[in-house]
């Protein structure tokens, strides 16, 4: 992990670089996807005393953090800085994970063996029942349908054929129609 220090309106010594990066080296156990850490140290002399401001921004593959804080003491924003992007960085692996495990149900769990010619199914794979309108209609109909029922897809028995055919909204707008190949 890369980290950099800027101080703005203050001076940089040994022992404020030294402090500032074993504080928040320690923020890379959170998350070990930071690729850098830029630190900015600011001081600030107002009417009401002198103000020190630790901002840092954490790099991410593919996304940024950013964490500041202001105290009285330059040590004690930079504690908590690092306490402040600690939970940002805790906070942005859950999301990530949570949004990877959502996405773990869209896997496909059956398992065909081509030999014997069987399905095998997990058992934590739930199974969607869809019911087919009792009347068959044609497609113009369908795409109706699935307006007024505002769905993803709607299968139909086609009124023409007699099979089963869906009805989809695309993503460009337009409607998708499958049916069954004729062999």
């Amino acid at each position: 992990m890369k980290m950099t220090i800027h101080g703005k309106q203050l001076v940089i010594t040994d022992a404020i670089k030294n402090y500032a990066e074993t504080k928040l080296g320690r923020v890379e156990k959170y998350h070990d996807g930071i690729i850098e850490l830029a630190i900015n140290l600011s001081a600030v002399k107002l009417k009401t005393g002198n103000y020190h401001t630790a901002e840092v921004l954490a790099y991410l593959g593919g996304s940024t953090v950013k964490a500041s804080c202001t105290d009285a003491d330059l040590y004690a924003a930079i504690d908590g800085v690092s306490d402040v992007l600690e939970g940002q960085l805790k906070k942005h692996k859950d999301k990530i994970r949570t949004a990877v495990q959502s996405r773990e149900p869209m896997i496909r769990k059956v398992k065909y063996d081509p030999e014997t010619n069987t399905v095998e199914k997990e058992a934590a794979v739930n199974v969607v029942k869809v019911y087919l309108p009792p009347k068959p209609m044609d497609v113009e109909e369908a795409i109706l349908q699935l307006e007024i029922l505002n769905r993803a897809f709607f299968p139909f028995t086609n009124a023409e054929t007699g099979e089963m055919n869906i009805v989809y909204k695309r993503k460009d707008g337009d409607y998708g129609h499958i049916e069954p190949s004729k062999r």
